[in-house]
């Protein structure tokens, strides 16, 4: 029995993620992962049973701590100005940590678990926006879904486009503080 070496096992992650996020979860293969990372693809089944095992090796620990980040803002008790410092603060250390990571689950994730992923944000932050949406308000729904749908999709656009964590910290800070000024109006 031949002993897996933890050295072979981080080129094949490393090998991995780069495909993965430069190709996204459908287009990469086995073999380019294997040929990336200098390894038969023989070889590459020694430590991992399949594409889709290696492709969760590689997104779970960005999906865990993002959803851990986000739902703890979620559960706020902050006032809204802290609340906006905290959302762009958190939001851009866990994408400065791994901006090809964070689009993987966001972007390039079709075919496999995180698929759906930017959309049951998207729900949640509608959900938690509606729970605060002030009685006056019609459609909460409709309006909940927009506003949702426009930060989180601010947010990708954000990360594809800075050039820097202190760019990326700017520009969130400016997304989120407009996103709050907006929608203040809108609730309780």
């Amino acid at each position: 029995m031949q002993i897996l070496k933890e050295e072979v096992r981080l080129q094949i992650l490393q090998a991995a993620e780069n495909l993965f996020c430069e190709k996204g979860f459908l287009e990469t293969t086995t073999r380019s992962i294997a040929k990336e990372a200098g390894i038969s693809v023989s070889n590459l089944y020694l430590y991992y049973e399949n594409k889709e095992m290696l492709f969760y090796a590689v997104a779970d620990p960005i999906f865990y701590e993002f959803v851990t980040g986000f739902q703890k803002l979620m559960e706020h008790e902050d006032q809204q100005d802290e609340l906006n410092k905290n959302i762009s603060f958190v939001i851009g250390k866990m994408i400065a940590a791994s901006k090809g990571r964070f689009l993987l689950i966001f972007e390039k994730s079709k075919g496999s678990k995180y698929e759906g992923f930017q959309g049951e944000i998207i729900s949640r932050v509608q959900k938690h926006i509606m729970a605060q949406m002030n009685v006056r308000i019609i459609d909460k729904p409709l309006l909940s879904e927009i506003f949702a749908r426009n930060l989180i999709e601010g947010i990708v656009a954000v990360v594809k486009a800075h050039r820097n964590e202190a760019h990326l910290q700017e520009n969130l800070q400016h997304l989120t503080d407009f996103y709050a000024e907006g929608i203040r109006q809108f609730l309780k």
